[in-house]
């Protein structure tokens, strides 16, 4: 079998080739899943949901399964809540900081005149079990063009199972099934994404 941290980069590899899920991957599909599987069952962490000291940061998503386009809007990666603005998807980011329960989705993107923004859609977090996070998302932005704040949503509770975490890499399995890969940018970020 092999190890940790020769799953965790094919993983890498392989969310690169795809587009972090944005291209069509066939076959890398699969091998994604089975590598995921296979370090699951390697998660050195043994209740990841309260590891609060690996679980603090800014977080890069190296693939989804969720169904990822490069060509979205605004509304369709914040849960609708902010206007179906054409943009270009650039990078995606989750922001975690277990001491204040901040968990922050980042979407970087490009506006249709090809000016740089940020979209984040903030949540907060509560650590339901030693594997479930439930997460609450309350308010969304966009910052740059078109600038954007939409306040109180109404997004129904979600949960995110962390099934790996090391000091670097993390594995997510949501709400609706789909799994996240993530690889830690910065422990502690520059600015977390509220404060922009």
């Amino acid at each position: 079998m092999a190890d940790r941290e020769t799953l965790k980069a094919e993983l890498a590899s392989l969310g690169a080739t795809t587009e972090a899920g944005f291209a069509e991957g066939g076959k890398r599909v699969e091998r994604i899943a089975e590598l995921a599987a296979a370090l699951e069952g390697l998660n050195p962490t043994a209740a990841p949901a309260r590891a609060a000291g690996l679980l603090r940061g800014r977080w890069r998503l190296i693939w989804s399964s969720f169904g990822l386009q490069r060509e979205a809007t605004l509304g369709r990666l914040s849960f609708n809540l902010l206007p179906a603005e054409p943009i270009r998807v650039m990078r995606l980011f989750q922001e975690v900081d277990p001491e204040t329960g901040l968990y922050d989705n980042v979407v970087c993107y490009e506006a249709a005149d090809g000016a740089p923004g940020q979209a984040v859609t903030l949540g907060r977090f509560s650590t339901a079990s030693d594997a479930r996070m439930d997460v609450v998302f309350t308010h969304a932005q966009a910052t740059g063009h078109p600038r954007v704040v939409i306040d109180n949503a109404k997004i129904p509770p979600l949960f995110s199972d962390i099934v790996y975490l090391d000091e670097d890499f993390r594995l997510n399995r949501g709400s609706f099934g789909s799994l996240y890969v993530l690889a830690l940018e910065h422990r502690t970020p520059p600015g977390w994404s509220r404060d922009g």
